[in-house]
């Protein structure tokens, strides 16, 4: 059918599922092939226009786009397959997380990426991001629980395991009908934004409620280039939030607060807890506009110890463009019960499978000695209908392997579930993977991000509010910079892209990264 189309109606717009999605499934084959047809044009025609005004700007470089999956792509592949960049907008920040840690000696980080409407974790274990099979889109805001699934439309391809909730600095704070107080998902957005931005907005947000409790410096937002109207947000939210609870302005405020943390943690439990993972293991990993901004007192909240704030923030997910690697997923279905499997027919089909990513490779224009391969299998107990994803060593498959596959599988089952089968049990083989990678000559990995940091006033210290136990606080605050000399909380690290609080009691210092390390 496809060499039909090719042949005599070319100018057509048209995708085959084999090139799509080469594995079993009906419903989520066809939904991932049909997804990518739909966006296949648009992705397609804005790709052209960038390249020929990049080509007419004088830039010569390929042009590289980030994928769902956390690798760079081809704008030729992105234009035949987008649907493997349909969610790359928050990868970045993952993979740059995950390099960043790597280089400081913590494989096991929660990442924590909150902005102006939405907050999104993610978790990178044993110095690997985690990746799920399938996700869905166009359903709006993916809530933070793995246990509640179906809005959208099914996409089977590989992306970075992310959750996500409406919850940002725009997030509005509002009284539901039984008098409580609620956050978001909607937002005030940037225009008109929040009450301090003084722009013509009416409702309280979750920015307004850090401004009355203040952690953010009115005079020094975005390096003091946006001045905020502090007294504005405090009047209208007295008003508007505290007055008809009876609560004192900086009891409601902080209320607001941590409600917005208590949203943003549901994130963080679906990538960890509903994943079988305890996060006080892991280290947070916050970047974002106010990810450092409420870090420590989730942490806190999820006894988690350390919290570690990037160099930039506010930027931070664009240096994951920078460090990511390209990247070619080739998987294929081959579905065999472990016990009765032939290793040598296993052997065959990922030898073919790696040469075609070896092949996509080459023609990115990587020799041999710059290319990497990983190999994966999803399996699950025969009879069930969702399977797990684990590492497989490269070598040849011999039953010795086999069996390791299936002992992989079942450690993976029982960390994620809390129980595996017995060994009689069969673990069947369902869908076999390859990522090749294209490795650079040299890291772009930089030892040490040398930032040039614009003029602006830091204050020396303003009072605020850490809640009833400890109260109005006088607070010094700083620059990261000055964290060279271990100090202890409360603080406010302020910088041209994001807040940093450290709380009462928290000890915080820069390491050689300059990256500022938060201990709890």
């Amino acid at each position: 059918v496809k060499e039909v189309l090719d042949e005599r109606a070319s100018s057509i717009t048209h995708c085959i599922s084999y090139d799509v999605l080469p594995e079993i499934k009906e419903y989520e084959r066809t939904s991932t092939t049909v997804i990518n047809a739909y966006v296949k044009p648009i992705v397609e025609h804005y790709l052209e226009r960038l390249q020929a005004e990049l080509q007419r700007s004088g830039v010569t470089a390929p042009l590289l786009l980030m994928q769902s999956n956390g690798g760079l792509t081809t704008a030729t592949d992105a234009a035949q397959l987008p649907c493997n960049i349909i969610e790359s907008g928050p990868a970045g920040g993952v993979v740059g997380a995950q390099t960043l840690a790597a280089k400081v000696g913590l494989p096991d980080i929660i990442t924590f990426d909150m902005g102006g409407t939405t907050a999104k974790a993610s978790l990178v274990e044993r110095g690997e991001v985690t990746r799920s099979l399938e996700y869905s889109v166009g359903g709006g805001i993916m809530i933070g629980s793995r246990l509640l699934t179906g809005a959208g439309y099914q996409l089977k391809v590989p992306a970075i395991d992310l959750a996500e909730v409406g919850a940002g600095g725009g997030s509005k704070v509002w009284i539901d009908a039984g008098g409580s107080m609620q956050i978001g998902p909607e937002s005030a957005g940037a225009s008109p934004g929040p009450l301090c931005y003084d722009l013509g907005g009416d409702d309280p947000t979750v920015t307004d409620a850090n401004v009355a409790l203040g952690y953010i410096n009115p005079n020094f937002l975005v390096g003091g280039a946006l001045r905020l109207n502090a007294e504005r947000a405090r009047t209208i939210f007295a008003a508007k939030v505290s007055d008809p609870l009876g609560l004192e302005l900086a009891h409601a405020a902080y209320g607001a607060h941590q409600i917005a943390a208590s949203n943003m943690i549901r994130a963080i439990r679906a990538v960890s807890s509903e994943r079988g993972r305890d996060p006080r293991q892991y280290a947070m990993f916050a970047f974002g506009g106010n990810g450092p901004l409420f870090a420590c007192s989730m942490a806190r909240s999820l006894q988690m110890k350390r919290v570690v704030i990037p160099p930039a923030p506010g930027l931070f997910s664009s240096f994951g463009l920078l460090y990511a690697d390209v990247e070619h997923h080739v998987s294929r279905t081959l579905r065999r019960v472990l016990t009765d499997a032939d290793p040598n027919e296993i052997d065959v089909v990922w030898d073919e499978i790696e040469a075609h990513a070896r092949k996509q490779l080459a023609r990115d224009g990587f020799d041999e000695a710059h290319m990497r391969f990983r190999r994966a299998a999803n399996l699950h107990y025969k009879g069930q209908i969702f399977e797990l994803s684990v590492s497989v060593p490269t070598g040849r498959v011999d039953h010795a392997a086999l069996a390791a596959l299936a002992e992989a599988f079942g450690a993976e089952h029982e960390r994620t579930y809390g129980h595996r089968a017995g060994p009689d049990e069969p673990v069947e083989l369902v869908n076999i993977s390859v990522v090749g990678l294209g490795v650079p000559d040299e890291s772009r990995v930089p030892e040490t991000l040398n930032l040039i940091r614009p003029d602006g006033e830091v204050g020396d210290a303003r009072d605020a509010y850490f809640g009833p136990d400890f109260g109005w606080q006088h607070t010094p605050v700083m620059q990261r910079t000055a964290l060279g000399e271990r100090i202890t909380g409360p603080a406010i690290v302020e910088e041209y892209d994001a807040t940093c609080v450290i709380p009462p009691g928290a000890a915080a210092q820069l390491d050689d990264y300059g990256n500022i390390v938060i201990d709890l």
